[in-house]
């Protein structure tokens, strides 16, 4: 930089130097706030939109007796103490952590901060704000199979 009485000039190599030191700030900006693991939305994993699971398969025999959960494609399926079934997205909402289902009131818990969902996947106790996906199931008591689907 040059001062030319009241001017400050700067040359040309002075100031392609300022404009890529300013560029490699804000991509290294950029790339730290995209590692930023402290945040509150997760993104949830891909989940097939259609997919069923058999109770007679040895993977998901609990799902057989009411309270019983497993988890599988992103996905909690849990069966109710009144014999229906439920499913809905196992990270919570709040920090990704995989939920349980608690089968004495058919909610969701994450144990790592204590959210709880309720078995439509609204948060009934936080830290976490936002509900769980929640998916349509069917069972065909004949061949065993119960459907999950958008």
């Amino acid at each position: 930089m040059k001062t030319q009485g009241a001017i400050t000039t700067i040359d040309r190599q002075e100031f392609f130097r300022l404009v890529g030191v300013s560029i490699g700030a804000i991509v290294l900006q950029q790339c730290l706030s995209g590692c930023n693991t402290s945040g509150s939305d997760p993104q949830p994993a891909q989940t097939p939109s259609d997919f069923s699971i058999n109770v007679n398969n040895a993977n998901f025999t609990v799902l057989r007796n009411a309270g019983g959960f497993v988890r599988s494609n992103g996905l909690i399926i849990a069966r109710t103490n009144q014999g229906g079934f439920i499913a809905v997205s196992q990270a919570c909402t709040h920090e990704g952590t995989l939920v349980n289902f608690v089968s004495s009131n058919n909610t969701f818990l994450c144990p790592n901060h204590g959210s709880v969902f309720s078995s439509a996947g609204e948060v009934q106790n936080g830290p976490a704000t936002k509900p769980l996906t929640v998916y349509k199931t069917t069972f065909d008591a004949s061949t065993g199979d119960v459907r999950v689907f958008i």
